[in-house]
């Protein structure tokens, strides 16, 4: 099963349904926990959440050079801020065991189907053949 999208109002509407307190009061308790987050990250506080995990602030170089990979165009990045987060011995090992969505031999088997199969296919010897000019070619250089 593929994990999709946890957002604020299900927290909210599962919280609701555990405790039976106000989705609005439930609501402002998430919201004033981000923001006590925020701050103190800003503050360059380093959160620790016992059987969660660790948030902290840390600086990234910046560079002279840098590319936007969609136009191409040069620009400059400043040294900057960005949030890390390591996550607890608790979540760790309750996440370590969750299987992949296919579970490997499948995920084998199918890689291996969309491999096509030269051996058996009547351009073998050309393939052959042309794998070992590549080489020869490649030992050449």
């Amino acid at each position: 099963m593929a994990a999709g999208k946890y957002t604020k109002a299900e927290i909210v509407d599962s919280i609701y349904d555990k405790t039976g307190i106000n989705r609005s009061e439930i609501r402002n308790i998430i919201d004033l926990f981000i923001n006590e987050l925020k701050e103190a990250l800003v503050q360059r506080w380093v959160i620790e959440l016992r059987k969660f995990g660790t948030f902290e602030i840390r600086v990234r170089k910046g560079r002279k050079e840098a590319r936007n990979p969609k136009t191409g165009e040069l620009f400059t990045v400043h040294s900057h801020g960005i949030v890390s987060f390591r996550p607890g011995q608790e979540l760790k090992q309750e996440v370590w065991n969750l299987a992949p969505e296919y579970p490997e031999s499948a995920f084998t088997a199918s890689f291996a189907a969309a491999e096509p199969d030269y051996a058996s296919s009547e351009f073998a010897s050309e393939r052959q053949a042309q794998d070992h000019s590549d080489k020869a070619e490649n030992e050449g250089r």
